[in-house]
């Protein structure tokens, strides 16, 4: 036997075995590593993305979130996901608190007016405030049609009925399916179509909507409609008044690539909702708030369009003096 042969083999095997093992240490270190600071990002993580990453069915991975408390009742909350089909995803959430005194929620009409034109959310916002009123919040609203700014829906603003009935659209049956109310004691509501004739008279301010998402705090099924990956609009309520105005970017797959209706169901589930409606969206998709450092009114979001469009009315939460 060649001893020192033997010798030169033990010497390459043992340093194989000391390699592997400081290897081995260094995964294992990084994989604690890796755990700490996902403890770490987790625990820095808002309430909402918690609750999306937990419930929602559709989040894997959370980037970032960012929380401005806009006022006393009312804050906004930008999440960046990954989704788990591989899509990053910017969803923006306004949560506001009905019980706190002085917080309304209103329909908006271009120039504050009740003829049927457009004009963009910002723009709208500054026609309804005054002395005594002040816009904290808002998004575009119901569907319409693009050639006359005609509402799919019903549209009431400060108890008067502007219009009355739905309009369906043959070659959009994804609209005019629904409606979303604020009844004359503040209360939410949300039901279908054929549910509005039977509550029409105790709505102070209400538009017509689409697909219903969740209901009765379950998700809804909406897969008998062919609809991609959009920018959406959707608004929900739970049941000790906290409503939740979301808008999710879309039309650009390195920032945002949109929500289909399962997303935005799993979205509002995961949040506790007991009814939520999908709005208007598409490249006019706008969230704005009061931006509480500078005091004025800023777009929160990346309209697909690029900027704000013109729209048929909106969605606005204020506070009233």
């Amino acid at each position: 036997m060649d001893i020192k042969k033997t010798g030169n083999i033990m010497k390459k095997t043992m340093k194989r075995l000391l390699y592997l093992l400081v290897l081995n240490a260094v995964f294992l270190t990084a994989c604690k590593d890796e755990e700490a600071t996902k403890k770490v990002l987790d625990n820095n993580l808002s309430e909402i993305s918690k609750l999306l990453l937990e419930k929602s069915g559709i989040v894997s991975e959370v980037y970032t979130d960012t929380t401005i408390v806009v006022a006393n009742g009312i804050e906004e909350t930008e999440i960046h996901f990954l989704k788990k089909d591989g899509l990053t995803t910017r969803v923006f959430i306004l949560k506001v608190d009905l019980k706190v005194p002085g917080i309304k929620v209103k329909v908006a009409t271009p120039y504050d007016s009740p003829g049927y034109t457009g004009q963009t959310v910002p723009d709208m916002a500054k026609y309804i405030e005054n002395a005594n009123t002040k816009v904290l919040g808002g998004v575009n609203g119901d569907f319409y049609d693009i050639a006359n700014f005609l509402p799919r829906g019903p549209l009431h603003k400060n108890g008067v009925v502007i219009k009355g009935n739905f309009t369906p659209s043959v070659s959009l049956p994804q609209q005019a399916l629904s409606f979303i109310g604020i009844k004359k004691d503040g209360k939410p509501i949300i039901g279908y179509a054929n549910e509005y004739d039977a509550v029409k008279s105790d709505l102070k301010e209400a538009t017509g909507g689409g697909a219903l998402l969740t209901r009765n705090g379950e998700k809804v099924d909406n897969s008998r409609f062919a609809v991609a990956l959009d920018p959406r609009i959707a608004i929900g309520y739970t049941e000790d008044d906290i409503m939740y105005f979301i808008v999710v970017d879309g039309r650009n797959f390195y920032n945002s690539n949109g929500a289909t209706y399962s997303d935005l169901s799993g979205i509002f589930y995961a949040l506790g909702t007991h009814s939520s409606i999908n709005l208007d969206g598409g490249g006019s998709a706008t969230m704005m708030i009061r931006n509480p450092e500078a005091d004025i009114l800023q777009v929160r979001n990346r309209p697909s369009d690029g900027r704000p469009r013109a729209v048929a009315h909106a969605w606005m939460i204020v506070s009233e003096n």
